[in-house]
């Protein structure tokens, strides 16, 4: 009873901060309803703000991961399924910064623009993505040993 308690609250926080999150994001989107901007500083917003997306879609990951753990499902297998899709977004989030950014920039504005982004902020989140989806690989090795011990007792 408890456990399914810890993970309804756990859920209603993560919503609350997705919540924030969005409310950011429409904050920072103003910029894209404003007449006198003109259709090319419309763009390059919506460029910066593709990592955000999948910043956004790792923290509704963790929301989906706590409603399950609220129904009962296994433990270990919702934790790995949550640790390979937030590590693929926030490995995605930081591939977009560092690279699809200035590509696109360069794309947009037809003129010289780096190659890539060198934001030590987005790397270290890629990094850790990509680590979170190789550390579910022994876990959702464990979960299926768990259930095939569960099975012969």
């Amino acid at each position: 009873m408890r456990n399914g308690r810890d993970a309804a609250i756990a859920r209603n926080l993560t919503l609350m901060v997705l919540a924030l999150l969005v409310l950011g994001m429409v904050l920072n989107a103003t910029g894209l309803f404003a007449p006198d901007r003109g259709g090319t500083a419309k763009l390059l917003q919506m460029i910066t703000m593709l990592p955000m997306l999948c910043y956004l879609a790792a923290i509704w990951m963790i929301h989906r991961a706590f409603a399950a753990l609220a129904r009962g499902d296994a433990v270990e297998q919702t934790v790995a399924k949550l640790l390979v899709r937030v590590g693929a977004c926030m490995f995605l989030g930081g591939i977009l910064r560092v690279f699809a950014e200035p590509w696109l920039t360069r794309f947009v504005l037809g003129r010289p623009w780096p190659w890539a982004n060198f934001d030590v902020a987005a790397i270290t989140l890629g990094v850790a993505g990509l680590l979170l989806i190789l550390l579910a690989r022994p876990l959702r090795h464990a979960a299926r040993m768990r259930a095939e011990l569960d099975g012969i007792l």
